[in-house]
C-alpha cells in the first residue's frame, strides 16, 4: 500500500513538471513567448501556451488602378498585398 502512495506521488510530480507553461507548439517546433512572423502574418505566443494571430488586412477602393502581390521577402505588414487605389486628390 505504501508503494502505491509513493508511485502516485512520483507520478503527480512528473505531471506537474511536464505541465510547465510558457512555450507554444507549432508544426515544426516549439516557440518562446512573444511575437513571431510566419508567412506574412504576426503570431503571438502567450504565457498560457496559446497562439494569437493577425494577418494581412482586406480593404477595397472606390477606384482600383492595380494590385500589389504579397511579397514574403518584406517584413510584416509591408509584405501584405492588396489593391492600389486611385488618389482622389484634385
Amino acid at each position: 500500500m505504501k508503494s502505491i502512495f509513493v508511485f502516485c506521488g512520483i507520478l503527480f510530480a512528473l505531471c506537474i513538471f511536464v505541465l510547465v507553461e510558457g512555450d507554444c507548439e507549432w508544426y515544426d517546433g516549439i516557440y518562446p513567448v512573444g511575437e513571431h512572423i510566419f508567412n506574412c502574418s504576426r503570431f503571438t505566443c502567450s504565457e498560457s501556451g496559446s497562439w494569437y494571430s493577425v494577418g494581412c488586412p482586406l480593404y477595397m477602393c472606390e477606384e482600383t488602378i492595380g494590385y500589389e502581390e504579397v511579397d514574403l521577402n518584406k517584413p510584416y505588414p509591408e509584405c501584405c498585398g492588396g489593391p492600389i487605389c486611385k488618389d482622389k486628390t484634385p
